[in-house]
């Protein structure tokens, strides 16, 4: 098992490796604009090529809103590639007034051919990683 921990301009990400699964936590302030949201995003998908992780669980709780339809097709074009083929992502919204709009990015992501499901407990994500249809 490895440890990171990575102080971002508005965020703090904690990066655990253990073999198959890669569990990123994020937490921080308000902004979760574009800039803030792709640098850790950048990060974490770095991360995980890196260890060849092929499950990654992101546990969200950041505390702002989740971004306009501009700038979530803004972040995917800024992760396009990043993204290395199996890899499984679970990822965990912190806030229930959000899970709308993260299910939204959910439907872009899928679009754009990334296995992930929004989840709003870790204990759910974690059996779809382990489990789950694709």
């Amino acid at each position: 098992m490895t440890m990171d921990v990575v102080d971002g301009t508005g965020y703090r990400l904690e990066l655990d490796y253990e073999a198959p699964l890669l569990r990123a936590s994020v937490s921080g302030g308000h902004d979760t604009g574009l800039a803030v949201s792709r640098e850790y995003w950048l990060r974490i998908l770095d991360h995980a090529r890196a260890c060849g992780a092929s499950q990654l669980l992101v546990l969200d709780g950041m505390q702002g809103e989740v971004m306009g339809d501009e700038d979530l097709q803004r972040f995917f074009d800024a992760i396009e590639g990043r993204v290395h083929a199996g890899l499984r992502m679970a990822y965990v919204e912190g806030r229930a007034d959000q899970i709308p709009r993260i299910e939204y990015a959910e439907l872009l992501a899928r679009e754009r051919g990334y296995t992930v499901r929004i989840f709003n407990n870790e204990t759910d994500a974690l059996v779809w990683l382990r489990h789950g249809m694709r």
